[in-house]
């Protein structure tokens, strides 16, 4: 996650195998005094019949990705190679995994977006305990990024990751620590893994770069500035936008991103959506993007509602105009969240949240929700749901239950006090 100019940081990390954690059960509030719990809890602001939870919030560090498991838990990963699962009927984190992976310590280095990020399960997890990461492995002979699958030791209940069980599904060039991308998430309308890569760029070189026809995201050659699609043995479909040509990797879906770092599917029907990271200028805009085979989202050529980066008109004709978008201002930082379909679970949501999108600004620090024409897939006047989280928002995802959770990311490039995974609920008996 990279916060260049008070932007979420977008980490890939490098995490190579060298150590996989038993299991530990981690107290919430090691950390945190019962009054930091409080205050946090109280400080966000969400409507009249919701009501904020914090689940796990202290020891912690640099939490990034959120993900329920098919065993039930609420699987979340950090920065720093960890990967947890919160267990509803304990109320506390067991750790699955401690994995050695690249990440640096100190905010401005090089390496700072490096480090562990998405995670995804297998449709046949509860048979082959298989699950999906994306990181940068430690250092050999050059930086890259990684997608791997590993399988657990026991998919019932995980308590670690088998010796050995690493396959690796892509491999592919990180030359600087920028913009690592690093979402994941299996469609079951068509079977296959998204991917999210960014476009390693840094953000003070953008006017050098720009027109550069040899600049990753318009490369499609290049995985960097790409959403991926493959298939979970890591071999490329067949229907895949570009496969056969000779200029492009066959792995490519969409292109043209700058630093799209968290993916969303809606359920009902497979369609694709990534919140994406725009260019630091207070003229430049955050996006959440609707990814279509084959399509180019202009960076670093066009951003926002398709205008040149340094002025004038986009010139990259048949780029695609964001989603939604908003301008960056003082700051801002777009996380994507779930396209909401109601679960028939306790918590769900009323009527009027259904079909549309949450999603939210890890900078500005607040949750707004999108509703959406069902006909035309095009989003109608936004309003604002929740403010004043004291973590930013890096993942959000929808519960079996209906409830919203998320990952919230209270430092910059360190661990803090209110790094923390949270809810929010509808109160019974007020919608």
């Amino acid at each position: 996650m990279l916060f260049a100019r008070f932007r979420l940081f977008r980490p890939s990390f490098l995490m190579a195998i060298a150590s996989l954690g038993a299991l530990t059960v981690i107290g919430d509030d090691a950390t945190v005094t019962p009054e930091q719990r409080e205050k946090a809890t109280k400080a966000v602001k969400v409507p009249p019949g919701y009501r904020y939870e914090i689940l796990a919030m202290g020891n912690l560090p640099e939490p990034v990705f959120v993900k329920f498991g098919p065993d039930g838990r609420l699987w979340y990963t950090g920065r720093r190679g960890n990967i947890w699962a919160y267990d509803f009927k304990t109320q506390k984190s067991d750790e699955v995994a401690n994995l050695k992976v690249c990440w640096e310590p100190i905010p401005g280095r090089e390496s700072n977006e490096r480090g562990l990020h998405g995670i995804e399960f297998d449709p046949d997890y509860a048979h082959n305990g298989h699950i999906y990461l994306y990181y940068s492995p430690v250092y050999e002979n050059a930086w890259s990024n990684r997608l791997a699958r590993f399988t657990v030791d026991n998919p019932a209940h995980a308590s670690g990751l088998k010796s050995g069980s690493e396959k690796v599904l892509l491999e592919w060039i990180s030359s600087k620590g920028f913009h690592q991308g690093g979402a994941l998430a299996y469609n079951s309308h068509d079977g296959k893994l998204y991917v999210t890569v960014g476009d390693n760029n840094v953000s003070g070189d953008t006017e050098s770069f720009y027109n550069d026809p040899k600049n990753p995201p318009q490369v499609l050659s290049d995985l960097r500035g790409k959403v991926l699609r493959i298939n979970l043995d890591g071999s490329i479909p067949k229907d895949n936008p570009f496969v056969g040509r000779s200029d492009a990797h066959p792995a490519v879906f969409s292109w043209g991103h700058r630093n799209p770092y968290s993916i969303n599917l809606d359920p009902e029907n497979g369609r694709v959506y990534v919140g994406e990271v725009g260019y630091d200028r207070k003229e430049d805009y955050e996006e959440i993007n609707y990814i279509q085979a084959g399509h180019n989202y202009g960076w670093p050529r066009c951003i926002g509602p398709n205008i040149g980066t340094y002025g004038g008109d986009c010139p990259i004709t048949n780029a695609t105009p964001p989603w939604i978008y908003w301008i960056h201002e003082g700051g801002a930082n777009a996380t994507s969240g779930p396209l909401y379909r109601p679960t028939g679970g306790t918590n769900d949501f009323p009527n009027s949240f259904h079909g549309g999108m949450f999603y939210a600004d890890y900078v500005r620090r607040w949750v707004r929700f999108a509703p959406v024409d069902a006909t035309s897939n095009t989003v109608l006047k936004t309003q604002p749901f929740a403010t004043g989280f004291t973590g930013g928002i890096l993942a959000m995802t929808e519960g079996p239950d209906g409830a919203l959770y998320l990952a919230e990311y209270g430092g910059w490039f360190t661990p803090s006090p209110q790094d923390k995974i949270s809810r929010i609920v509808p109160i019974r008996g007020t919608n």
